[in-house]
Order: structure tokens, then C-alpha cells, then sequence
């Protein structure tokens, strides 16, 4: 379902204003005597272009203009517009996504379970665990929402859906652009933003271009004095050194070169390099109730430094009865990660066992611990796929998929006041470290077949076989390995796990043309997450892919000779073998997963836009949706999740409103109103919260003169602190809050020849 400014006005008056900054992704029509009317908006979920209104699945789009109006720029800000998405995401980079309900409480534990919706970005996916890319939204051609199974065309982890970053590609014109933006925060530091492209036909065959940006974001929290009593020794930790003022900043910089030749006719080849580099200090938290408004108190260094680069070369082609397409895709990563995990000590057996253990430190230390996470990850990718030609009866799309991710993450706590000649030799100041490598294949062979049974019925079928591996090896433990009750200074190595297997995912659909303005559909798909292996020191356990399958009925409507849109879908969607991560020190020291329950998501999500007026538009966009657990979970005789209960970060309503309005042909502004319902933050009963439903406001009015454009723009207008996540990850009671109000202005700038 496509929503927001998906649409294009007529009048060539406006065109001739407008479309110096917008760029592509809106079609102006080249007569002022036009009838206004919405845009068709041009999609790949099919992976072929087609007009998103003709495809019988449930697709949100948010293209080029609307993420430029809107100011969106990153992770937080698409979530934020996308109805039937919610999310966690404790600091910039460290993100997880979930679609129609589809949540077991989420995991950035790189060991566990994958998620259940898919990143793609262009042709390639880049989910990772708990740590998506968070890509810099600028000279992005749309983002694709595919919500629901995408098992068939997408594969692993497109559980509860998919959702598609798509850049601007080279065009065979000069064209070239800028923002610039300063914003003021409620309380914070100010920030600034700059970014720029350029498009340079290289020949008559070949075309660059090229993408630079830098976004400095002023902080908003406050480090305040605080001070730690650790129950069992007594000592008293205080953080005279980690109180700051407006200590969260984020500098996110990055690039893309895009390179398009023509080969011959029928032939192309689209190669690009993108890189990216975010830095972080402070976190993106707060103790209201403690502490105050946008306080906190933190006992160690909180940073993050997240470098990483992807090259992807696509060929399309002519082969006479169908059209090609290969694409391969290499992603680099690197990131580190510092974090205050000082509030974890006050567990009284780690504080005891660890740092009041004669045996290792004599007298009682001070227990406060530095967290550290270094991690690279590759990311390999290979499709081939073939589409037959549009067809009158009969088109198909056939295909085979090859994904590697290898990834090295040391994940160290340490504890900087153990005594270093009584410490462990080659373990300096660590008393827990997890050091692994892991390594997730998937092959995978995909086909879907289109019959045109008559003028109006159009039958899909769909089918993927895929074959999956998973490898740990690697060291976890604590500074009682490598000692000399072990006869040994040397760390050994203790996990080395594997897990094989492959399965099938299908999809059955039936799409109505009820007339040329309505379409109609049903829908029966399946989307799963690969199993895989436990770091279960000697136990070796694996878990299976869990399966999620999806009944939907859907319409797509088009009135009022073009002016009026309505998509709406319904679900019910069934989850079993639910992928979930638990602790039982009886069998671990270590997290595990292991597949367990049942669940349920029902629901519906529609999108409407309207042009009331050649100068009024106005669209929504809302998702009710209710995921619950439909039996216990029970553990040793204890029930840990209750039948009935609500899955969590499933809120369960969110919706979208959105007013343009256009005051002259060099004058426009809109209205932009986000609600998002309570919602669980856990899963487990004992252990859960309700967080509060929120609403954002934001507004902008911009006016245009030739090719320059000037918007001054107010984000979360009302001041709302939004509590985005409460958690207690590391013992101390923490919620995630968005930023306060910010008001700014953003001076663009186009030029064509």
C-alpha cells in the first residue's frame, strides 16, 4: 500500500516550480489543462517493474518526494511513517524490525535467533541481528514495505515481511543537487546537515553518479551525577568523570558512486559502491522517574563507531524468450561498541562469584564493569534469475539464490579495578568474554508462475526450496577458564556447533479485476527464519526454522477519475515453532534458543489518499492489529508467557495522517500527525511493561523560487517524549525517548541542463 504524497499535481505552473527539486520519482503531466489526478507509482516487489496498484500483495511506498518533504534521513524517521512497522533501536545502527505483530521481544545477541523481516538494500539483502544497517536516506528512489511472508521471492528471514531500499540510479542527463539544513533542539545542541549529488553522462552509452552527504546531530541527554552502592561488598562506585551535558551525538558520513553502461540494445550493467560511517557518543536513553526529564547517569564510556562499504554489480539483459538478471553484492562491515554495563554487578552472585572470590582477587574490588564489542561481518550474495516476457497467458520468473555472512564478534566485560598479578594470564581485566565466529549459508532455488485464467482471474503459484547452514566456533566463558586449574594459561577454545537444514516455503494467490478502477486478491503465503546452532559449551543443540503462514484478502481501488486511492488488506496469520532465546543456568551459563509455542496475528491495514482540491490533499494510512501467544510457554513447571497475552512491540493500532496543501505555485506546507498505540516491551509475563502510546507532530512550509527551495520545518511540535523502549538489559531500568522538539530550515538546490 502506497501512502503520503504518492501522487503528482498537473498544472504546468506548479511543474515548472516543483520538479527542479523532486526529481524522478514524480510524474508531472505537460499540459496545464491536465486533469489532476495521483501518480502511478512504479514498484519492483516482483522483482519487474510494475504499478504497485496492479500487484495483488500488500506494498507501502514512501518515494523520493515524500522522504524529502518529510525530512526523513534514517532508520528511526521511515519506521516511524510505515503503519504496520514498529521497531527497537536503543542508538543510531542498532536496530530491529518487525511487521504485522510478528515479535518475540527482538534479539542483539549475535549468537541467537535472526529476525523476522528482511533489509534489503537495492538487489541485496543486509539484515543482520539486532544491528541493521542504518542507511542515510538521501537520493533514495522509494522505500518498498512488502508486508506479510515474502518466502518465495525473498527467502530467509522475510518471515513477517520485507522491506526495500531503493537508490537512484544514473540517468543519460546532467543533473546535480544540494540540501542544507540547520536545526535547533529543544533543550539540546543544534545540528547540520549537508548533501549533495551530482549525475554525469559519461557517453552515449554510460552515465555516473555520484552521492556525498555529513549529518551532525546535536545531543539531548544530559550524563548527570549518580552514584552505584554494590549490595555485597558495600563499595560505592560514583561517576564524577562521565557527567556531561548533551552527550548523545551521532556524525553519520558517507558516499555512493553509481555506475550504468549500456551495454548494447538489450543489455545493461549497473555497478555501485556505497560507504558509510556513523560515530556515536552518550546513549539515547533516560531515568524520567530517577533522575529527570532526559537525565541519566552513566559509570562508563558509551560510543559506537560503525564503518562499513558494499559493492553490488547487476546485469540485465535479452536472451530472446526471457530477461535475465544477475546481481552480486559484497558487504564489509566493522563496528565497535562501548557500553556502561556497570548496574549488571549488582546481581549478587556475579558480584560475588566475580569480584569477591579470594581465590582470584583477594579482598572485595569494585565490580563496575566496561562493556566492548568489536565485530566484522561479510556479507556475500549471488541470484540469477530469468522472467518471461509479458505474456497474455502465461509469465513466470525463475531464479537461484546464494547468500555467506561470516561474522567475528569479541564481546568483552571487563572489569578495570581486577588486580592484574592475581588475574588470569592473557585475560588482563576480562571476567566474561564471548569470542566467536559464525557463519550462515543459504542456497536457495525460487520460481512463481502467473496464469491469466481469464480477462479478470490471474492465478500465482509460488515456490522456494532452500538449504541452510549455520557454524559456531569460537570461546565463551569467564576468567575461571584458561587457569591452572585447567593446567593451562591458554584460552581453549569451547564451542563448535553446526546445524543443517532445508525445507520449502509456498504461495498460492488469486487476484480479480472486479473493473478497471478495482482489483480484488487472496492470498495463502509462508515465510520462515532459518534454524541454527546453540553455543551450548558441551551440549550441542540446534533449533529448527520456525514457519509463519499468512491468509490475507485484499482490494485495491482507484475513483473519482483518478483523484481517490484505497488499498486495504486483512490477515490472519499462524506462527508455530516460535524461535526463542531463554537463560536456565541448570544447563547453561549461556543464552540458548530453542523452538517453542505458538502465536497468532490478526489484523488489517488500509491507506487512503485523497485530492480534495487542486490545492487540498489529504491521505492516511492505519494498521489494527492484535498478535497474541495462543498457548502457555511454560518452563519447568513455571509458566513464563500466558495464552492470550499480547506479543511484544505489537501496538495495536498505528496510523498516519497527512495534510499538503498548496498556498501558490511557490508556496506549499503539510501537516504530518503519527500515532502509535501502547504496547509490551517483553514477552516474558513477570518480567514485562506496557509502554505508553505516543503521537508525533510535524510540519513544514516551503517556498520555491525557480530551483532553489527553502522549508522551514518543525519535527515532534507538541514536545512529546515518546517512550520508543523500556528495558532492563543491563539491570538499570532505562527508556529509549525520541528527540524533543527541533525546528530548523533546509535550503535545497537543483540544477539541470
Amino acid at each position: 500500500m502506497d501512502i503520503f504524497r504518492l501522487e503528482a499535481l498537473n498544472k504546468a505552473a506548479l511543474s515548472a516550480s516543483r520538479v527542479a527539486f523532486v526529481g524522478s520519482s514524480v510524474l508531472f503531466a505537460t499540459s496545464a489543462t491536465a486533469d489532476q489526478q495521483l501518480e502511478e507509482v512504479v514498484v519492483t516487489a516482483q522483482k519487474r517493474e510494475q504499478n504497485a496498484q496492479d500487484i495483488p500483495m500488500s506494498i507501502s511506498t514512501l518515494v523520493g518526494e515524500t522522504l524529502n518533504e518529510l525530512n526523513i534521513k534514517d532508520f528511526a524517521d521511515y519506521v516511524l511513517q510505515l503503519p504496520s512497522v514498529s521497531s527497537v533501536q536503543r542508538r543510531p545502527g542498532m536496530g530491529q524490525i518487525f511487521m504485522r505483530g510478528i515479535s518475540d521481544g527482538g534479539n542483539t545477541n549475535q549468537s541467537l535467533q535472526g529476525p523476522a523481516v528482511a533489509i534489503y538494500l537495492d538487489e541485496a539483502p543486509v539484515t543482520a541481528i539486532g544491528d541493521n544497517l542504518d542507511v542515510h536516506i538521501y537520493d533514495i528512489n522509494r522505500i518498498e514495505v512488502l508486508s506479510g511472508p515474502q518466502g518465495t521471492l525473498y527467502g530467509a528471514s522475510a518471515q513477517a515481511g520485507n522491506l526495500r531500499i531503493i537508490t537512484n540510479k544514473p540517468t543519460d542527463e546532467f543533473d546535480s543537487g544540494a540540501n542544507f539544513s540547520l536545526s535547533t533542539t529543544d533543550g539540546g545542541e543544534p545540528s547540520n546537515l549537508v548533501e549533495g549529488f551530482v549525475n554525469i553522462p559519461l557517453s552515449d552509452n554510460a552515465a555516473l553518479r555520484i552521492v556525498g552527504f555529513s549529518d551532525n546531530e546535536g545531543g539531548y541527554i544530559d550524563a548527570v551525577s549518580d552514584s552505584i552502592t554494590y549490595p555485597l561488598s558495600g563499595i560505592t562506585r560514583t561517576n564524577e568523570g562521565y557527567v556531561k551535558s548533551d552527550f548523545n551525538k551521532a556524525m553519520t558520513k558517507g558516499y555512493r558512486a553509481a555506475l550504468r553502461i549500456d551495454l548494447s540494445d538489450s543489455w545493461t550493467l549497473d555497478a555501485n559502491v556505497m560507504g558509510q560511517q556513523t560515530e556515536t557518543d552518550g546513549v539515547w536513553d533516560h531515568e524520567p522517574e530517577r533522575l529527570g526529564k532526559y537525565k541519566v547517569g552513566r559509570f562508563f564510556e558509551d560510543s559506537q563507531d560503525d564503518d562499513w562499504t558494499k559493492f553490488s554489480a547487476t546485469i540485465t539483459g535479452d536472451i530472446g524468450f526471457a530477461d535475465l538478471t544477475f546481481t552480486t553484492s559484497a558487504l564489509d562491515r566493522d563496528f565497535e561498541v562501548l557500553s556502561d554495563y556497570s548496574h549488571y554487578s549488582i546481581n549478587g552472585s556475579v558480584e560475588g562469584y566475580y569480584t569477591c572470590y579470594t581465590y582470584y582477587f583477594g579482598d572485595c574490588v569494585d565490580p563496575s564493569i566496561q562493556y566492548k564489542n568489536d565485530t566484522t561481518q561479510e556479507v556475500t550474495t549471488h541470484e540469477l534469475r530469468i522472467a518471461s516476457k509479458d505474456n497474455a497467458k502465461l509469465n513466470w520468473i525463475l531464479g537461484t539464490f546464494y547468500n555467506e555472512s561470516d561474522l567475528k564478534y569479541n564481546s568483552q566485560w571487563q572489569v578495570p579495578t581486577i588486580n592484574p598479578a592475581a588475574a588470569v594470564p592473557t585475560t588482563k581485566d576480562l571476567f566474561f568474554q564471548t569470542d566467536q565466529t559464525r557463519v550462515d549459508e543459504e542456497t536457495a532455488h525460487f520460481g512463481e508462475l502467473y496464469y491469466q485464467a481469464t480477462d479478470k482471474l490471474l492465478l500465482t503459484l509460488g515456490l522456494r526450496k532452500f538449504e541452510n547452514e549455520t557454524k559456531l566456533k569460537g570461546f565463551v566463558g569467564t576468567i575461571g577458564w584458561p587457569n591452572s586449574l585447567y593446567g593451562s594459561s591458554t584460552r581453549p577454545d569451547n564451542v563448535n556447533s553446526s546445524f543443517k537444514g532445508d525445507d520449502s516455503t509456498k504461495k498460492i494467490n488469486l487476484s480479480y479485476d472486479i473493473n478497471d478502477k478495482t482489483l480484488a486478491y487472496v492470498t495463502f503465503s509462508e515465510g520462515y527464519r532459518p534454524g541454527g546452532a546453540n553455543r551450548t559449551m558441551q551440549l550441542g543443540a540446534t533449533y529448527e526454522a520456525d514457519f509463519l503462514e499468512n491468509r490475507e484478502i485484499g482490494i485495491k481501488h482507484t475513483s473519482s477519475d483518478g483523484k481517490f486511492r484505497l488499498n486495504a488488506a486483512s490477515y490472519q496469520m499462524d506462527w508455530d515453532d516460535i524461535q526463542l532465546g531463554f537463560f536456565d543456568s541448570s544447563i547453561s551459563k549461556l543464552g540458548l534458543v530453542d523452538n517453542v509455542g505458538k502465536a497468532e496475528s490478526n489484523g488489517f491495514e488500509l491507506d487512503a489518499t485523497y485530492l480534495m482540491s487542486d490545492r487540498l490533499q489529504v491521505s492516511v494510512a492505519y494498521s489494527d492489529n492484535e498478535a497474541t501467544l495462543k498457548e502457555n510457554y511454560s518452563y519447568k513447571g513455571a509458566v513464563e508467557a500466558r495464552a492470550g497475552q499480547d506479543l511484544p512491540f505489537t501496538p495495536d493500532t498505528k496510523y498516519t495522517l497527512n495534510i499538503y496543501y498548496d498556498h501558490s505555485d511557490t508556496a506549499f506546507g503539510q501537516i504530518n500527525y503519527v500515532k502509535t498505540d501502547s504496547m509490551w516491551n517483553d514477552l516474558f509475563y513477570d518480567d514485562r511493561e506496557s509502554q505508553d502510546a505516543y503521537g508525533i507532530v510535524n510540519a513544514s512550509w516551503t517556498l520555491v523560487r525557480d530551483n532553489k527551495l527553502i522549508q522551514i520545518f518543525a519535527e515532534n511540535l507538541t514536545n512529546e517524549a515518546a517512550e520508543l523502549f523500556i528495558n532492563s538489559e543491563d539491570i538499570q531500568r532505562l527508556t529509549t525517548v525520541n528527540r524533543p522538539r527541533t525546528i530548523g530550515v533546509k535550503f535545497s538546490w537543483k540544477l539541470k541542463k
